[in-house]
């Protein structure tokens, strides 16, 4: 027995392997690393404990920011969202607008379902039968409180999913939980509950779970039409690494889901695609390239702006098909967030909300803070000065002339720009380095 002892004691040990620790690679994070303990100890040996830890940190502080986000609206929270004052304070939101009139019978025949895509509608309705009767005003508050509820809940799960794809970098999740765009977009409507579905299904990828992906992210396209390019992103990255069962698992995923969401719509009587035949008849909207050119006098039509927009899908697709093939060292992320920016640049309307979408590419690519900043300013000033332009029509001497406000959209969509490329970077990097 002592010997064998010996023989035991005498065995290399395994060191656990160091985690990639943001707080020794980005001088944003280790300055603000400060104000809770400082950098990381040399002699740390962070990641043992795996990616759980990170996450439940980091799931716990994006509710501060949600709060910050309630914050926020506290004027609208108060006083109701009645418009201009709801656009005047910046404290708009979708979500107490959903309780108007009766929830129907089922997600799409509730009033304004008929302009949302299946999943959003589904999900606001099943908030709005939670909501107790009372006075417009209670009915409105209530609404938004099970709705930011929510939304904290799908945001913190978002992270953890985020966090499990990252097993050797975790706390590169802290752009889903501490980006500053939760506090001024998370509230606006239920556009987390995509993000989580994001998150999931590129989660599920990376183990492995190639149908339960395409289920999930089928449901992201769902949510929101735009976040289809996660899945084209992922088809493109298995066509061209030669993953034939894997990209057959994610097509029988992808069918499955829009098979169950699509037959349970007809035994509704609702038509799946009345999401689609609005959006096509809408004009160019806030947040649009094409707006800006309708500031200079070239109105584009709805079939115009359609056309554009499949041209943009399929721009998207060619590019994301170009970066998968060409570099072998970029991840199902970095194309998704490539394709995902093409078609917000081409499309009719670009929301405020649609920060929280490149949320989770982000934190996959583990790009710096100092780049993740810079955009989030653009969307904060963007923010600032959207909702005084909606409102230009009960005073028009308050409101920012179209001239500036076209101004503040090109640097919001440069800023997205700048985005992927510092994602690319980011993932190319190393492996340029290591050459």
């Amino acid at each position: 027995m002592g010997s064998g002892a010996q023989r035991q004691s005498m065995r290399p040990q395994r060191v656990p392997r160091r985690a990639a620790m943001p707080s020794s690679t980005d001088s944003v994070v280790a300055a603000a690393s400060h104000v809770i303990g400082g950098p990381l100890g040399r002699h740390a040996v962070p990641g043992v404990r795996g990616w759980r830890p990170a996450a439940a940190v980091l799931s716990a502080l994006s509710s501060v920011f949600v709060a910050l986000g309630v914050l926020q609206k506290n004027h609208c929270v108060s006083t109701g969202w009645a418009t201009p004052g709801s656009l005047w304070r910046a404290c708009y939101s979708d979500l107490p607008v959903a309780v108007a009139g009766d929830a129907g019978s089922t997600p799409w025949s509730s009033p304004g379902s008929a302009g949302q895509p299946p999943l959003t509608a589904a999900i606001t309705w099943i908030v709005r039968i939670l909501v107790p009767g009372g006075s417009q005003l209670r009915q409105q508050q209530g609404m938004f409180a099970w709705g930011a509820a929510l939304i904290a809940l799908l945001i913190a799960l978002a992270v953890c999913f985020t966090a499990a794809s990252l097993p050797k970098g975790p706390w590169a999740a802290a752009h889903v939980a501490l980006s500053p765009v939760l506090i001024t977009t998370a509230l606006i409507s239920f556009d987390a509950f995509a993000v989580l579905l994001v998150a999931a299904g590129l989660w599920a990828w990376s183990r492995n779970r190639a149908a339960l992906s395409g289920g999930l992210l089928a449901a992201a396209l769902l949510t929101r039409p735009a976040l289809g390019t996660v899945l084209l992103a992922v088809i493109l990255v298995a066509l061209a690494r030669r993953r034939t069962r894997d990209l057959a698992g994610v097509a029988l995923g992808a069918a499955v889901t829009f098979a169950v969401v699509g037959g349970l719509m007809l035994i509704s009587g609702a038509n799946p695609f009345a999401s689609f035949t609005t959006w096509k008849a809408q004009g160019a909207s806030y947040g649009s390239l094409w707006q800006i050119f309708s500031f200079a006098g070239f109105t584009l039509s709805p079939t115009s702006l359609t056309a554009l927009a499949v041209i943009g899908w399929i721009l998207a697709i060619g590019l994301g098909w170009l970066l998968a093939s060409r570099d072998e060292t970029m991840t199902p992320a970095a194309v998704a967030l490539l394709m995902l920016v093409v078609v917000m640049l081409t499309s009719r309307a670009l929301p405020v909300q649609a920060a929280l979408w490149v949320l989770p590419l982000v934190a996959l690519c583990a790009i710096r803070w100092r780049d993740h900043l810079a955009w989030a300013g653009a969307e904060f000033a963007y923010f600032v000065v959207v909702w005084g332009f909606i409102a230009r029509s009960s005073n028009s001497a308050k409101a920012l002339p179209q001239e500036w406000f076209a101004v503040f959209v090109a640097v919001r969509l440069i800023a997205v720009l700048f985005l992927v490329r510092a994602c690319i970077d980011s993932v190319a990097g190393p492996a340029r380095r290591a050459k």
